[in-house]
């Protein structure tokens, strides 16, 4: 079955996770995606683990071919213009104007290409201050805001996740799919921007918005006490949440689980005002009441009562989890030369053309020869590229 993008090029001029990510969401839908990497060492994320094979480099690039390139070179740079000159569209995330002194930038292949869509991902834009800044994951975070939502500014913490990074490839796929559509209504092509700045900045919304209306800025703990958000461990320390939100069945059915429906006239709980203003307090109590039991059996009470609660899971219980299994996850891919890899599947389904995983991760340079031969090099040339360390 075909996928929704089917017959959609992409060539892919990225590395670590923002820009693969945003080609890997587009691939999955069906996109032909040619990865760009430089002799030798490709993407870097591949040498996070044994023969330029790493777990890390995987997860970001199934359903892509490899086409080693050296763009510092002329014949490398007329490589790429020849591969974009029949592509949809192109990804990259250097930083500003590394392309355009290479002959790569936005108006050189607009005008070999006026229908392409180019999409330039970097750390916080193509303009402004901070424009030739370094803009690595944790760094957006940090600036963004994100960072202080999520850990406590008086013990800061770095997030487990590379969170503003695949926010932002996320981000940059959704840019990338107005475009194509834009396109299809009328012909024309256009250049697509974010970055971990501006793609962090933009995901906290909701909690902008809320600073806009009171000028109080919130920290990480605000939520949690305005959406009835709890965390607890049982006897043997296992963890798990419960999320009251606003509807009152929720409070009463966690009363009746706990065996304290006096609770609800007390009056410091008996309103949603009353328990954000004494959710610390609150969870102190249930604390105590939860230390005397077990998560299996308090998760199991509290789904009887409709209250919403879950085990804090780490990744081994994700995928014992019967409904993450419903997803089909893991998905199993291999590689006739480097074997077996366990991947996850795609976050969405579609009906009728449903994301596939069709290629496993490649090998460094896999698919070189064949590109080039698909777009007019014979093995002459091809030969001679190689022997000048442009491939």
């Amino acid at each position: 079955m075909d996928g929704a993008l089917n017959a959609i090029r992409v060539v892919e001029l990225a590395s670590y996770v923002t820009g693969p990510l945003a080609s890997l969401l587009l691939a999955d839908l069906g996109a032909e995606v040619i990865k760009v990497e430089p002799p030798g060492q490709g993407d870097p994320f591949r040498g996070w683990g044994e023969k330029l094979y790493s777990a890390t480099f995987c997860s970001l690039n199934c359903n892509k071919r490899s086409l080693t390139v050296d763009l510092r070179k002329d014949e490398g740079r007329d490589i790429i213009l020849k591969l974009v000159q029949n592509a949809d569209i192109l990804i990259e995330n250097f930083r500003p104007g590394t392309l355009d002194k290479r002959g790569l930038g936005y108006d050189a292949v607009r005008s070999l290409n006026p229908k392409i869509v180019y999409c330039s991902i970097s750390g916080f834009g193509q303009e402004g201050p901070y424009r030739d800044l370094p803009g690595y994951d944790t760094v957006g975070q940090a600036m963004s805001g994100l960072l202080s939502l999520v850990t406590d500014p008086d013990r800061p913490q770095g997030m487990g996740i590379s969170f503003s990074d695949h926010l932002t490839g996320i981000y940059a796929a959704y840019g990338i799919l107005g475009a194509l559509v834009h396109r299809m209504l009328t012909g024309e092509g256009q250049r697509v921007e974010t970055s971990l700045l501006r793609a962090s900045v933009s995901f906290i919304s909701e909690n902008a918005a809320r600073y806009f209306e009171t000028g109080v800025i919130p920290r990480r703990a605000y939520r949690t006490r305005t959406a009835g958000v709890f965390a607890f461990v049982d006897k043997d320390g296992q963890a798990f949440v419960i999320h009251l939100s606003s509807p009152e069945k929720f409070w009463r059915g966690l009363l009746e689980v706990v065996g304290k429906q006096e609770w609800a006239a007390d009056p410091r709980f008996r309103d949603r005002k009353g328990r954000t203003e004494n959710h610390d307090l609150l969870s102190k109590m249930l604390q105590e009441i939860f230390a005397g039991g077990r998560r299996e059996d308090w998760l199991l009470r509290l789904e009887k009562h409709d209250v919403p609660a879950a085990p804090l899971n780490n990744l081994e219980e994700v995928f014992r989890d019967p409904q993450v299994k419903q997803y089909g996850f893991p998905v199993e891919v291999e590689h006739p030369k480097m074997g077996k890899v366990l991947l996850l599947g795609s976050a969405i389904d579609l009906s009728r053309t449903p994301p596939t995983l069709n290629l496993p991760p490649p090998m460094l340079g896999e698919h070189t020869e064949e590109i080039l031969k698909e777009h007019g090099y014979d093995p002459a040339a091809i030969a001679g590229l190689r022997e000048s360390g442009v491939i």
